[in-house]
């Protein structure tokens, strides 16, 4: 009787033990909350580093923004400096992002911008960490950006709507309204020879004129706002015949 008794006593033990076991391994060791893994894109940056770093799925999306080059169109590669940061570490990433593409294209055939872009914790949630690649026009009558273009002018003259390279440009900004219902900004700029008021006027006569020849090409006047600034927003010296050259122009910005 004794030895049954113990023999019971023993098996209750195990039992015991086994129970204890499962309860741990359920509620303890398999089920706490498994540690998040932070993710990037493809192309991303430490924070406050300036060096690019690259996953295995960049050589792929490099490819892709190569094909996608229209002819005599440059790479603008425009990275981002974050908060906390300045527009030269932004150029400085931009510098960097610029060797990975020197393999297939010459130097020249690249540009680099930079741009405020928040918290850098936030930009690794982008597929290039916020970091913009866009092929645009590079040329002495008509320079885009990414986020808006200038045509220029010869002194005092409005006729510049008849280039080649500006007719090219407005052609393509044609074809990219004629497929969204984004607005166009017209603003006309001028060098500060004469008053005010001519240059104000001049401005303006500049932006209508861009914005008639959309009109022609089927760009409702609804989606065109035209404005001027004359002479008050130079963008380069007017003490210079380079730098007034710069300032005779009109912005476009499509929003």
């Amino acid at each position: 009787m004794k030895k049954l008794l113990a023999f019971l006593t023993f098996l209750l033990f195990l039992l015991l033990i086994w129970f204890s076991w499962n309860w741990y391994r359920n509620t303890v060791v398999c089920c706490d909350e498994p540690v998040a893994k932070e993710t990037t894109g493809v192309l991303y940056y430490d924070c406050s580093s300036e060096l690019p770093k690259t996953t295995d799925g960049w050589a792929s999306k490099k490819e892709e923004i190569l094909a996608a080059r229209p002819e005599g169109e440059k790479l603008l590669i425009v990275a981002p400096y974050f908060d906390g940061e300045n527009k030269a570490m932004g150029m400085a990433r931009a510098e960097n992002v610029k060797k990975l593409f020197l393999d297939k294209l010459n130097s020249d055939d690249i540009v680099l911008d930079s741009r405020a872009a928040g918290d850098c914790k936030d930009g690794l949630k982008d597929i290039y960490d916020m970091t913009l690649f866009t092929w645009v026009v590079r040329n002495e009558h008509v320079v885009e950006f990414h986020d808006k273009a200038y045509i220029y002018f010869k002194y005092d003259s409005t006729k510049e709507i008849d280039i080649e390279n500006v007719v090219k440009y407005l052609n393509a900004l044609v074809d990219d309204l004629k497929k969204s219902n984004e607005t166009v900004t017209l603003t006309g700029h001028t060098d500060a020879d004469g008053t005010e008021e001519y240059n104000y006027n001049l401005g303006l006569e500049r932006a209508e004129m861009v914005k008639k020849y959309l009109v022609n090409h089927g760009i409702p006047e609804d989606r065109i706002v035209v404005k001027s600034k004359g002479k008050t927003e130079p963008i380069d010296t007017n003490g210079t015949p380079e730098g007034k050259q710069k300032n005779r122009r009109v912005e476009i910005q499509v929003k």
